[in-house]
């Protein structure tokens, strides 16, 4: 007589399986997420004397209009002669360029240092989510008037701040042009946590519709019986598999590859499994 045991160690070892890739894919998730949100900066200067220093901070990413938001504060170290961060020892102005909107700013002197509010216009295209990215390059420059009414250009670097934005991974790359021109690159792509709950959630799509027609050809075969019910567990998936796209982070318009790709093969099979069951059931129904 043959011993069962390999027989009982197939399901415990499936188990175990299952449990250890459920953990590995959980592990990436969190330390995706946990890394998300970085902003990477190359080329940055060190501030000394006459150097102004243009802090900017990311505030916000909208791929939809293709736009990042941030803050830029001119300010000095403890011997500077134009300003303090808080206050400005003389006249002066910044210009900033590849924005929406005003692009020079003025400050007088004892005036109070108001952080610039401005947003890029970035060049990318929302359709390729989440593997889209977005670029621009912006020339920043601190200037102050000459006795002759000229503007002559300050000694001029950005720092920029640590503070990212959530789901965003932002590199900025200070390159100097001469006479205190800088020409700052700005890169901004998606994190590698929203990637990946991209991916899963697209994952999970995928599979409904194959469940779906599993489901309905076994029936439609004569393997198991036609349970009416099915019908509307069918109907349900098929109604949540928009609601399931709309919930992708990032928020990707109607029309963009996933669509094409996924999406619209989902609702295909879906839509194919009932029409398999709606068969079956007419032949092997109930009268």
């Amino acid at each position: 007589m043959s011993s069962p045991a390999p027989s009982r160690r197939r399901p415990i070892l499936w188990i175990v399986v299952c449990v250890v890739v459920f953990a590995a894919l959980y592990g990436t998730v969190v330390g995706l997420y946990a890394g998300s949100g970085d902003v990477v900066t190359t080329g940055e200067a060190e501030t000394s004397g006459e150097t102004v220093a243009l802090s900017m901070t990311p505030e916000k990413m909208d791929a939809t209009t293709n736009r990042l938001t941030v803050s830029v504060v001119p300010t000095q170290g403890e011997d500077g002669t134009v300003t303090n961060g808080l206050v400005a020892w003389r006249s002066f102005g910044v210009l900033i360029s590849a924005v929406a909107g005003s692009t020079a700013t003025e400050y007088a002197a004892d005036d109070l240092i108001a952080p610039i509010q401005t947003s890029f216009v970035m060049e990318g295209r929302i359709e390729n989510w989440p593997f889209d990215r977005y670029a621009v390059r912006s020339v920043m420059m601190a200037i102050e008037e000459d006795a002759d009414g000229e503007s002559v250009p300050l000694p001029t670097t950005v720092h920029t701040s640590k503070r990212g934005i959530p789901g965003w991974d932002i590199a900025v790359t200070e390159t100097q042009l001469g006479d205190g021109v800088l020409a700052v690159d700005i890169a901004v792509t998606r994190s590698g946590s929203t990637i990946a709950f991209g991916i899963v959630l697209l994952s999970l799509m995928v599979i409904i519709p194959v469940l779906v027609l599993t489901v309905a050809i076994v029936v439609l075969r004569g393997r198991r019986k036609v349970e009416v019910t099915v019908m509307g567990w069918i109907g349900a998936m098929l109604f949540a598999t928009i609601p399931l796209r709309n919930f992708l982070p990032g928020s990707p318009p109607i029309g963009s590859w996933i669509d094409y790709l996924i999406v619209l093969w989902v609702l295909a099979g879906l839509v194919g499994g009932l029409v398999l069951f709606v068969i079956a059931w007419l032949r092997r129904g109930p009268a």
